[in-house]
């Protein structure tokens, strides 16, 4: 977050963001943000996304007037499994037999990369209709990365390779692991692109009471929540002071909360898309913008 020295009203409006955070297969909560925001004529100058935020925000990203996008969105989500990560017991079991000692990730993301090569409309930036900028971490120094140009593919990957999870992707020589992991609801990359109005789209976790994990997935993916929690209440808190006339409007529908990590059920996911359709229209019909 360098450059921070920028003029206080060079924000404007007009220039309308888009955030999606991470959240795993709660990603179908985008989608249903993704379908309220296009039905309500919400048209945003640029988007930001990490993890499974990129992944939509690049559906949205292609097509950001009409619905061409969403029900190949919806469908791509809903095939996603824990086989396509690698992270079915006996992938992990196979691995473990294999590797030993020497595993370095539980999963894999080549089954995945092989499904975005067959099935993603798009392969680079270029072909978007909106500026689409894909948050990654820089696993040798820890520093957050921004990809907004060439092939999409390897971002993509990147920004949804979670530590222990799936191996970090090489990129230009460099290793990159999930952009959470630094900035999991990307509102400054939208600050610097001068959008005076951002639309703070939270699929993860926001304050609430959680539930009991239940298993060691679980407990690695509810801390990694919480940590997120605090890191984007003070990006928000520095982008206000640096930023004073910036107006942030949070869309957080709080559905799908209970889903399982790794669990793409499409039921569950339908379940959720709808549900968080519902509840950002009525969001945006409370909103002041």
């Amino acid at each position: 977050m360098e450059n921070l020295k920028l003029d206080s009203k060079i924000c404007k409006e007009e220039i309308v963001g888009v955030a999606y955070s991470g959240g795993g297969n709660r990603g179908s909560v985008h989608i249903g943000i993704m379908k309220a925001f296009i039905e309500n004529k919400i048209v945003p100058t640029h988007i930001a996304g990490v993890s499974v935020g990129a992944f939509v925000g690049a559906f949205h990203a292609a097509d950001p007037h009409s619905l061409s996008y969403f029900n190949l969105a919806k469908e791509l989500l809903g095939e996603i499994g824990r086989d396509l990560f690698g992270l079915s017991i006996p992938q992990i079991i196979g691995k473990f037999l294999t590797q030993g000692t020497r595993v370095k990730s539980l999963g894999s993301l080549d089954k995945f990369e092989s499904f975005m090569l067959k099935n993603l409309p798009f392969r680079t930036f270029e072909e978007l209709k909106v500026p689409l900028v894909i948050g990654l971490t820089n696993e040798h120094n820890g520093q957050d990365s921004w990809v907004s140009k060439g092939d999409i593919i390897k971002p993509l990957l990147a920004t949804a390779s979670v530590p222990g999870m799936q191996a970090p992707v090489e990129i230009e020589g460099i290793h990159y692991i999930d952009g959470g992991a630094t900035d999991n609801l990307p509102l400054f990359e939208l600050a610097r692109e001068r959008c005076g109005t951002i639309y703070a789209c939270n699929a993860g976790y926001g304050g609430q009471a959680l539930r009991g994990p239940k298993n060691f997935l679980e407990t690695m993916v509810a801390a990694r929540e919480l940590a997120h929690y605090q890191t984007e209440r003070y990006e928000e808190e520095l982008i206000r002071c640096k930023y004073p006339n910036i107006k942030i409007i949070h869309i957080e529908p709080r559905v799908g909360l209970d889903l399982p990590p790794y669990d793409f059920t499409p039921e569950k996911i339908d379940s959720v898309i709808e549900a968080s359709y519902s509840k950002t229209k009525d969001i945006l019909a409370n909103s002041s913008v």
